[in-house]
């Protein structure tokens, strides 16, 4: 977990709430007598803190012994890591082999922009964010328009721009009288930053079902302000260039009010991206942020590090209002190279899994000036890696509008049931600071949005080739009766095999570490009694000669012994 550094630009702006005592905040006496059960005596020096009338308890609780199995119960797993992978043993010829992480296909919807600057308010657009809500698509996207700029006179510059769509491919763009920009009282305008700001740009827009409903949507983004807001915040110390991380919330996504609390006194260029996370019960927001390399704190001549390029940090809050400071949650790193580094974050919570974040942060070529979408994989929404580095989007064909630069717009979109989509921003040109001669000549730069399609959970998975390839799972607790696999061939004579194997069967019992001592083939569930699969399933059910029936393992701790041949399997699950 990672130390909360209290983050000195983050200043609640508003009056505070009342503090309640803890015997309000358990309730009555029987809810105070199980919650006293619940916790050590220490934990009773609480921090109480009060938010308006959003009222939390922050307790420490009695920590709970970590089990050797993973609990999965009938919830869908998906195969992105290798944290349901045992280390294997030489007894059941078990150890990991001849596998690898692969990334899932994706089918671009079009090779040509979703959407266009074609209003006379805009004549560029840039980060996009979609949600499927209410029964229809909704975009919030960066639009901007070159002005000429008055001395003495701050410009008017990006604003977010509104779209909504029946199919999430053609969009409208609805008028509103919200926002007076650039001489047009009547847009498609729905905010501009708030008070003293006159540049504001989108990073992402989600909604909050257990927000009060005037906050229900939230906005991130950061925005340029005239300097008089410093005098304005008492404790925020001046910041030079006026740039600043905000929020702002809706009730219905088209009205926005500005939170008066500064987020972080930086700009933090490029899509950041917050969300509400239920498991931590925090808002957490991945931003822009860079990172180092080449310190040395050794022997008598320290060196100081230097500066390697962007990266993507976090922040977490328990009110969308005061922040910790931001931490390093991504970065390029010595297999990426010095030309590289990675531009925005790309968030998505994967809902159709248990415990599955996602970020498709764009990888900056520096030479060639190519943006690349790669996939990182999270469990907690707090560590990550990269379980491969080749890129999820293909780049477009030359001269498409795709050709140099897709960065992933933030979250998964439903489309029809068994797909989902990722939207995108796109550019034919490269990005600044390449080499010059490398780039196409007398091209006209365009900027669109793009939309990608994948199978449900197939965004990246465990494959072996045409040599046969195996690995077992850690000990699991499921519920249910049969085994569904979410698989695919991908090569010719495609197998897979699955065996059941009962673990602390031979004897059944632990030791002091509390470490099962051995495992077992279940009878009837064997590789030898296994029917395989052979085709493109998505929730494949895993059956033996005897059947699918597993229930007589429910509850009770097994592993899943994997055999695959030009397979690639995504994700498990049992079901009843």
């Amino acid at each position: 977990m990672p130390k909360k550094t209290p983050n000195p630009y983050s200043r609640d702006c508003s009056k505070t709430g009342e503090v309640e005592s803890v015997s309000e905040a358990v309730g009555g006496d029987s809810s105070r007598r199980r919650f006293l059960q619940k916790v050590s005596g220490a934990a009773l020096a609480a921090a109480m803190v009060g938010q308006g009338n959003a009222r939390r308890v922050a307790i420490a609780a009695s920590p709970v012994r970590a089990r050797a199995e993973i609990t999965v119960g009938s919830r869908r797993q998906l195969l992105f890591d290798d944290f349901f992978l045992g280390r294997g043993s030489a007894k059941y010829d078990s150890y990991p082999h001849n596998i690898r992480w692969t990334l899932g296909k994706v089918e671009k919807s079009s090779n040509q922009s979703l959407l266009f600057a074609d209003k006379p308010w805009e004549d560029s657009i840039a980060w996009t964010c979609v949600l499927h809500d209410e029964g229809r698509h909704r975009l919030w996207y960066h639009l901007d328009k070159q002005s000429a700029r008055v001395k003495g006179k701050l410009p008017e510059a990006s604003v977010c721009g509104y779209a909504e769509s029946d199919d999430g491919l053609n969009w409208k763009k609805p008028l509103f009288k919200h926002v007076e920009r650039w001489g047009f009282r009547e847009n498609n305008i729905v905010f501009d930053g708030g008070p003293d700001a006159w540049s504001m740009e989108l990073g992402n827009v989600f909604k909050d079902p257990g927000a009060l409903p005037k906050e229900r949507y939230k906005m991130l983004y950061p925005c340029w302000e005239s300097k008089a807001i410093y005098g304005a915040v008492e404790g925020v110390p001046y910041v030079g260039q006026g740039g600043v991380l905000r929020g702002a919330h809706s009730p219905d996504g088209i009205h926005w009010s500005r939170y008066p609390h500064i987020f972080l006194g930086r700009y933090t260029d490029s899509q950041n991206v917050a969300t509400h996370d239920p498991v931590l019960g925090k808002y957490v927001a991945y931003i822009r942020d860079t990172s180092t390399y080449g310190d040395l704190d050794v022997g008598e001549h320290p060196v100081k590090a230097t500066r390697r390029g962007r990266a993507v940090s976090r922040i977490e809050s328990d009110d969308y209002r005061s922040w910790s400071y931001p931490e390093l949650a991504f970065a390029g790193d010595f297999q990426d190279g010095l030309g590289v580094d990675f531009y925005n974050p790309g968030y998505a919570h994967y809902d159709g899994a248990e415990n599955a974040h996602f970020l498709f942060p764009s990888a900056l070529h520096h030479r060639d000036g190519r943006l690349q979408v790669q996939v990182a994989v999270s469990r907690d929404n707090r560590r990550w890696l990269r379980p491969t580095r080749d890129a999820f989007i293909p780049m477009g064909a030359n001269g498409d509008f795709d050709d140099y630069w897709i960065s992933v717009s933030p979250g998964f979109v439903p489309a029809g049931t068994d797909h989902l989509a990722l939207y995108y921003r796109a550019m034919n040109t490269p990005h600044s600071g390449a080499v010059k001669h490398l780039a196409p000549k007398g091209r006209e730069r365009r900027v669109g949005m793009g939309r990608v399609l994948f199978k449900r959970d197939r965004i990246v998975g465990i494959e072996a080739g045409p040599g046969e390839g195996a690995f077992w799972t850690r000990p699991l607790l499921f519920e249910g009766r049969r085994l569904v696999l979410n698989a695919e061939p991908t090569g010719p004579d495609p197998q897979l095999q699955v065996e059941l194997v009962g673990v602390g069967v031979e004897p059944a019992y632990r030791s002091s570490r509390g470490k099962y001592m051995a495992d077992a083939p279940a009878s009837g569930h064997t590789f030898e009694e296994c029917i395989p699969l052979t085709g493109d399933v998505l929730d494949g059910v895993m059956r033996w000669k005897r059947g699918a029936d597993l229930g007589q393992w429910s509850g009770k701790p097994v592993r899943l012994h994997f055999r695959l041949r030009n397979m690639r399997v995504y994700a498990f699950q049992f079901v009843g």
